[in-house]
This record gives C-alpha cells, structure tokens and sequence, in this order.
C-alpha cells in the first residue's frame, strides 16, 4: 500500500467519525475511491448482499432508537451517518486486513516489547478472510434454508450463532498453530489439511476451465504427499463440437463414458444426455472405500444430483460416511447456494474461474492447506 493510500484511508477513517452527516459521506467516497484503485476485490466483498445487509441492519437500529427519542428527522441523519461511517470503517477494515502483512507487524510488536498484542493483530488479520468467505456462504446457504431473503432476514440470530460457532473455531486453529510456534512465525506456515474438512466449490461458465483446474489440483496434491480420490468428467469432443462426457476415477486412472448427446427430449432425466450405467458405477467405485484424511475431488455435479438422482447417492454417502480431510466440488455458478445447503457445508470457499483478478489453482489450493 503506498504511503498515498494510508494518508487517504487514515483522514477517512478520521472523518467518518464527524457529527456532520456530509463529512461522512465525504469520506465514504474518498474511502470507496482508494479502495477501487487499490484493492477492487476487497470493495466487492463490501458491496455484496449479505454485508451491505449487516451494515443497514446496525444503521437502522440506531435510527430507530433515535427516532423514538428525538423525532423522524434526527433519527433519518443518525441512521444515514452511522451506515456511511459503518462503510468507512468495513471498507478500510477489508483493505489492511488484505494489505497487511501479520509477520511484519509481530516482529515489530516483538521490538516493541508488545509480542501478546502483536500476535492477537496478526491472528485477527489471518482470520478474517476465512470469516468473511463463509459469512457470504453461510447467509447463500441461510437464504435457501429459509426459503427467501425476508423469511432468512427472521431468521439471522440462527445465523448469527453459526458464525460465531466458527468464529470460535477459526480463533482456536489459529492459536493452537502459533502456540505450537513459540508465538514465533506466523507467516511461516507448515501445510496440512485444513482440520474437519473445507468444502471447496469451484465454478464457472461452459467451457471456462473447471475440469483442467480440478485436475491440476490433483496433481498439485499427490506431489506434496496427500491422497486424492473421486473422479473428473471431461467433455468427450468430436469435429470441434461436445458430443458427451467420460468420467476417470482419479485414485486408478480407470474410464468410461458416462453420457452421450442425444435429440432433445429424448435423454434420460429430462435432459438431452443418455447416460451410461457403466459410467455410474464407475463413479460409485471411485467414491467407495476412500482412505480417511483423503482429499475428495468430484467433477461435476449438476441439477440431475441436486435432486438426488445420478451421482448423489455415492456422494451423499462417501462425505457423510468418510472422514475427508477435504472436499472440492465443481457445480454451475446458479446451483451453488443449493448444491452449499445440500452438503449442509458451514466451512466453504467458493472460487469463480471468471471472478476478476482471481487466481484460481491458488486459491483452492490455499483452501485446502491451512497453516499448522
């Protein structure tokens, strides 16, 4: 971050705690500005549904209690100045806390003779991605739960003790790794499989790489020692154009089709595919006797399992039956809030492969190994 940015973000963060609602406003924008130049995934993790609804909640409390106190007009002012000062202070709050580097800021608390608070800043910087990706999951999830936005709106203390049960947790892992460090390193962490098993949902268009990826990721895995099992359906290509799809068990490399395109109306499952029962059990064998403390990679589930036909049924019960140390999952983007609640994940990123300024392979990698 340059020294232009911190000027920026410190007379905001200053400003927003002005009696005068244009001040805020003010800052609100200088805050939202640098942060479009800075840091645009950070400002869209702020303007998604979930936190903008956090935010407006808090804000109308406030001017609900000031109302009842000082009338309609004063309540409109607080309420408007306690959201603009709330964004302020979130949208500074996501830029350092992805700007800020946690082993820089323990060695100079350690200098300080301030390591206790120096280790408690770099625990929270470390945490609050991972409560932020599964807030955003946790609300999709609650939204279909609920069966809507308002009905999930009632229903927020439930979603509220989710995060905090996993804030908890998340606080735990942490301080378990840097006592097991001496309260030393932070940033030199030790990869192992994130304990109890994250869910991992990878999406994207047709053709935007999602098998490719999946399957470098085994890769990537088996190189550094881990076992990997569950199966990858690449397209079946003829004269350029996609007739069907194989599926491989990636534990014995073993193939076979799995489906083929047909004239519409006449594919099985309401679709325009013929499947293949071979290709069916090929995928139940590849999610039958998995080793525990194995990374599971399913590719790819579509609305078919998300109505409990097709694969689900090996799914449904090599997740809920083995003790995988991690799950990745490829899904359209449209089915991932139901495939997240037919899971019944809590602990789950989500990665776009068209998300700008995504790196992919990274980030689910990132996912799967958790500093120990």
């Amino acid at each position: 971050m340059t020294p232009a940015l911190i000027v920026l973000f410190a007379g905001a963060v200053v400003a927003s705690f002005s009696s005068r609602v244009e001040v805020v406003a003010a800052a609100a924008v200088v805050a939202g500005g640098a942060t479009w130049f800075a840091d645009r995934d950070a400002l869209r993790r702020v303007l998604r549904a979930g936190m903008l609804l956090g935010l407006v909640f808090a804000a109308s409390a406030a001017a609900a209690a000031v109302t009842w106190a000082s009338g309609l007009e004063r309540g409109l002012i607080i309420g408007a100045t306690v959201l603009l000062r709330l964004v302020v202070l979130v949208t500074v709050a996501a830029v350092v806390a992805r700007s800020i580097d946690a082993e820089k800021v323990l060695a100079t608390m350690s200098r300080l003779r301030m390591e206790r608070l120096g280790l408690v800043f770099g625990l929270g910087l470390n945490c609050l991605p991972h409560l932020g990706e599964t807030a955003s999951t946790v609300w999709a999830a609650h939204r279909v739960r609920s069966g809507g936005r308002w009905a999930a709106v009632r229903r927020l203390p439930a979603l509220a003790e989710v995060l905090l049960a996993h804030t908890g947790r998340v606080a735990d892992q942490a301080a378990a790794a840097a006592a097991l460090r001496g309260h030393a390193a932070l940033a030199r962490p030790v990869p192992l499989l994130a304990p109890r098993g994250r869910t991992v949902v990878v999406t994207g268009s047709t053709g935007s790489g999602k098998t490719p990826l999946v399957l470098t990721v085994a890769e990537e895995l088996r190189a550094s020692g881990f076992q990997v099992a569950g199966f990858i359906q690449p397209a079946i290509v003829e004269g350029g154009a996609k007739i069907g799809f194989s599926i491989r068990d990636l534990a014995t490399g073993e193939t076979a089709d799995l489906a083929r395109r047909v004239d519409e109306g006449s594919g099985r499952f309401g679709t325009s595919f013929t499947f293949f029962d071979s290709g069916f059990e090929l995928g139940n064998r590849a999610l039958t006797g998995i080793d525990p403390g194995s990374v599971l990679i399913i590719d790819e589930l579509g609305p078919v399992e998300l109505r409990g036909g097709g694969h689900w049924p090996a799914v449904d019960r090599a997740v809920r039956s083995t003790m995988v140390a991690g799950l990745v999952v490829v899904v359209r983007r449209t089915l991932v809030p139901a495939l997240v609640e037919a899971l019944d994940a809590t602990d789950v990123v989500i990665v776009d492969l068209e998300e700008e300024g995504t790196e992919p392979l990274r980030k689910v990698l990132n996912a799967l190994l958790t500093e120990s």
